[in-house]
């Protein structure tokens, strides 16, 4: 079939539409400020500008880089070679100081960036040259994509390692979960017994279900034990799945239970596993940011590193691993756009 002119050229333009319309998303742990509004106003300095083509700010755990403008003093410097710079820490509490060619250092402290990422509060030193900062008037709004520490998803790994004891009433498996993420997380995790794959833990039609809570610190690895109770014999599912936010991670493991003596028991705990589906983190590899939907976000995020090599802060960027972001990422992204993934 033959495309018509007109119809090449309405492609072209969604695609172009698409490229240069979707909002760009930096990340919660190295942030930009939102195109708009962006302002604060300083009592000396006027109205300062946070979001223009050319300040290039990036906030992180440690500081605040780039450049703010001025209307009446030009270019400020957020990370000056020479001192400090403008500092911030996980709880989003800014100080340091950054400079200003006419009027030298201008104050931090006092400022703050809420859990919104919202800059608030009144910065500086009244009696300076360059006065303070109020990131809370009325027409201010100076807000970033970067997030304090703790509300920051951590993606969660989990693993059945084996089914260390397959004989009813009391099944035990060794388990391990672990956190992917870049802060302390306090994970809810729930184990399950159920007789069909399908079945979720607490469906209501579990064989036996329960949960607990573990925090971990980042990159740090959890191994325990749990166990579950089953009465008769026959072939079963564990499952084990651990909540982050609004995502989960989950595993699951197939086992025939036996009894005592039976086959795989022998005695004090057999392994009579038939198969093995572990699947932690259930993604499609076009879903960047892990809410189980292809859709804008994830693009956002392919648009904000597009072009750039390896190491990239988001592991999942590089669909096809080849070390760059590029046509070929767009193209997997568009094959998988809207699906979803449970």
């Amino acid at each position: 079939m033959k495309i018509k002119p007109n119809k090449i050229y309405l492609y072209f333009t969604l695609i172009i539409s698409v490229f240069f319309f979707v909002p760009v998303l930096a990340s919660n742990v190295d942030g930009a400020i939102t195109p708009s509004p962006k302002y604060a106003f300083g009592e000396n300095l006027g109205w300062i500008n946070f979001g223009c083509d050319n300040c290039n700010v990036h906030v992180t755990d440690t500081k605040i880089s780039g450049y703010a403008w001025s209307r009446t003093y030009g270019w400020i410097n957020l990370s000056p070679t020479v001192g400090s710079g403008v500092t911030n820490n996980c709880s989003g509490i800014l100080g340091g100081k950054a400079w200003s060619s006419m009027l030298g250092w201008v104050d931090f402290s006092g400022a703050t960036i809420d859990e919104d990422g919202k800059f608030t509060g009144m910065s500086g030193v009244p009696s300076s040259k360059a006065g303070r900062i109020n990131f809370s008037c009325d027409n201010c709004d100076v807000t970033t994509d970067w997030r304090q520490c703790s509300l920051r998803e951590s993606p969660a790994e989990v693993l059945i390692n084996l089914i260390t004891d397959d004989v009813i009433p009391t099944i035990v498996a060794s388990i391990t979960i672990s956190n992917e993420g870049t802060t302390s997380t306090e994970y809810q995790y729930e184990w399950c017994v159920v007789t069909d794959i399908s079945n979720s833990c607490g469906g209501g039609d579990d064989i036996y279900y329960s949960s607990g809570a573990k925090r971990l610190a980042p990159s740090e690895i959890w191994k325990t034990t749990k166990e579950a109770t089953v009465e008769e014999i026959g072939t079963y599912y564990f499952k084990l799945v651990a909540h982050y936010g609004l995502n989960y991670s989950t595993s699951v493991k197939v086992f025939k239970a036996v009894k005592s003596g039976g086959t795989g028991g022998s005695g004090g705990g057999g392994n009579s596993e038939e198969s093995i589906e572990n699947t932690p983190n259930i993604y499609d590899i076009a879903d960047l940011n892990r809410d189980h939907n292809i859709d804008s976000v994830d693009f956002s995020i392919l648009l904000y590193f597009w072009k750039k090599s390896g190491p990239f802060k988001n592991q999942y960027v590089d669909i096809n691993k080849d070390n760059i972001i590029d046509s070929i990422d767009f193209s997997i992204m568009l094959s998988k756009w809207g699906s979803k993934t449970i």
